[in-house]
C-alpha cells in the first residue's frame, strides 16, 4: 500500500514515469530510468507509513533538481542535505571519523567466522584488494561517499573496462560497504549503488577466439584423465562434438544414442536428435561409446552447471594446463568447447560435409553454425577446399 500511494502521489505531482521507491531491508531504495539506464540508491530514510511524507518530498526535490540539469547523484546529495538540518547525528557521527582499518578487519573476522570464505582465500584474493581501499582511503583527499571510493578504485583500471580485475575490486569494495551499513558500522550514506555495472564497465576487445582442439590433443587428454567418469564425459564431448551442458540429457533410443536437451535462441528453440560419430573418426569407434554408455555412470553435475562443472574438473589436471599454456602461446585458446569446435571443423575439413549437415548434427541452426565457424576459413582452407573439388572432378 505505501508503495502504490507514493507511485501515485509522485505521478500526480509531476515526476517522471521511470522514477519509483520501494523497500530495501527497511530502508527507501529510489530507482531511475533514465536514458542512460537504471540508477538506483538506497536513500537514507526509513521505509514506513509515518516517513511517507518526507519521502515523497525528498524526491519531488530530488527530481525537481534534476528536471533543472543537475546530476542525478548530486541533486540526491543537495535534498539530503537540506532535509532535516536540526537532524541528531547517529552514533557513527558521533563517534568521529570511521575507522577504515579496523572496519576491514572486522569484516574479515565476519568472513572467516561465519566460514564465507577460507583463511587461504582472504589471503590470495581480499587482502591486496583491501589494502589498496585502504590506501585510497587515507589519501590527503579520500572519498566522502560510496560513489567516490569506487570511482577511486577503479582508477588504475581505466584502460580495462570489464576486466575480471576490475570487476572484484568493485565487488569487494562494495561487499565492505554493504556489510558496514547493515551492521551500523556505516551510516547508510554509505551504502554502495546497487547497480555496479557503470563501475565495472565493459570490454572495449571482442571476444577471444576459441579453438578447435587436434585430435592428437584428444587423446592425450583421454589417457591423461583418471577418473573413468570424467573419462567418459570428455570422450563424449570430443567424438559428438557435444555442449558440455548436454551430458546431462543424454538417451539410448532405438540402439542409438540421442541428445534431448533443448536451447531456447534467438532463433527458436534447438530439437532433439541423433548423435553421429563423423567417419574420419576412427579413434572414436574404438571407444565403443554406445556399450560404455550401458555400463558407465557419467559423473555428478549440477543441473544447468554442466560446463562450470566439468571445466573445474579439467582445470586441476596437468596436461589440460600444459595444452592450454601451449595454445596460448601460439595465440589461440583452449577451452571444453573446442571440442566442439574439433567435430565441426573435421566436418567440414575433413569429411567436407555441407553446413547444413553438419548444422544439423550438431544441434543449432545453418546461421549459427556459419556464424560461429566462418571465423577459421583461412585462405589455406579455401585453397585446400578448391584442391579437393578439382580432383573429384578430374581436372
Amino acid at each position: 500500500m505505501l508503495r502504490s500511494g507514493l507511485r501515485l502521489s509522485l505521478a500526480q505531482r509531476g515526476t517522471s514515469s521511470g522514477w519509483r521507491v520501494s523497500d530495501l531491508r527497511g530502508r527507501t531504495r529510489l530507482t531511475v530510468d533514465a536514458a542512460g539506464g537504471r540508477h538506483q540508491v538506497l536513500l537514507p530514510i526509513e521505509w514506513a507509513h509515518d516517513q511517507a511524507d518526507v519521502i515523497r518530498e525528498t524526491v519531488l526535490a530530488i527530481h525537481s533538481a534534476h528536471i533543472d540539469g543537475i546530476p542525478l547523484d548530486r541533486a540526491i546529495a543537495a535534498a539530503l542535505a537540506s532535509d532535516e538540518p536540526a537532524a541528531e547525528p547517529t552514533a557513527e557521527q558521533a563517534a568521529g571519523p570511521i575507522d577504515w582499518p579496523e572496519l576491514v578487519e572486522r569484516f574479515k573476522a565476519r568472513k572467516l567466522s561465519s566460514g564465507a570464505i577460507k583463511p587461504r582465500t582472504w589471503e590470495a584474493v581480499y587482502r591486496r584488494r583491501m589494502a589498496e581501499l585502504l590506501a585510497i582511503l587515507a589519501s590527503k583527499k579520500p572519498p566522502t561517499n560510496p560513489r567516490e571510493l569506487l570511482e577511486a578504485v577503479t582508477a588504475r583500471w581505466s584502460d580495462q573496462p570489464g576486466s575480471r580485475g576490475r570487476q572484484m575490486q568493485v565487488q569487494q569494495a562494495a561487499a565492505l560497504l554493504r556489510w558496514g551499513v547493515d551492521n551500523g558500522a556505516l551510516p547508510v550514506e554509505w551504502a554502495p549503488p546497487l547497480d555496479l555495472d557503470p563501475f565495472v564497465g565493459r570490454k572495449r576487445e571482442g571476444k577471444t577466439i576459441t579453438t578447435p582442439i587436434e585430435v592428437s590433443h584428444i587423446l592425450e587428454l583421454v589417457e591423461a584423465i583418471p577418473d573413468a567418469r570424467w573419462r567418459f564425459s570428455f570422450q563424449l564431448l570430443a567424438a559428438y562434438g557435444l555442449r558440455p551442458e548436454e551430458l546431462q540429457h543424454l538417451q539410448l533410443r532405438g540402439g542409438r544414442l540421442w541428445c534431448n536437451y533443448r536451447k531456447n535462441t534467438s532463433r527458436g528453440e534447438t530439437k532433439p536428435r541423433p548423435l553421429r560419430l563423423l567417419p574420419c573418426d576412427d579413434w572414436a569407434e574404438a571407444w565403443n561409446l554406445l556399450e560404455q554408455f550401458k555400463a558407465q555412470p557419467l559423473p555428478p553435475m549440477r543441473p544447468g552447471f554442466g560446463a562450470e562443472d566439468m571445466g573445474l574438473y579439467m582445470r586441476r589436471r596437468r596436461r589440460w594446463q600444459e595444452l592450454r599454456q601451449q595454445y596460448e602461446a601460439e595465440g589461440e585458446k583452449l577451452v571444453l568447447y573446442s571440442a566442439r569446435h574439433g567435430y565441426a571443423h573435421r566436418a567440414h575439413l575433413i569429411c567436407e560435409l555441407p553446413p547444413k549437415v553438419a548444422a544439423a548434427a550438431m544441434g543449432h541452426s545453418v546461421e549459427t553454425h556459419l556464424a560461429a565457424y566462418s571465423k577459421w576459413c583461412g585462405d589455406d582452407v579455401v585453397d585446400d577446399a578448391f584442391e579437393r573439388a578439382a580432383t573429384r572432378l578430374g581436372r
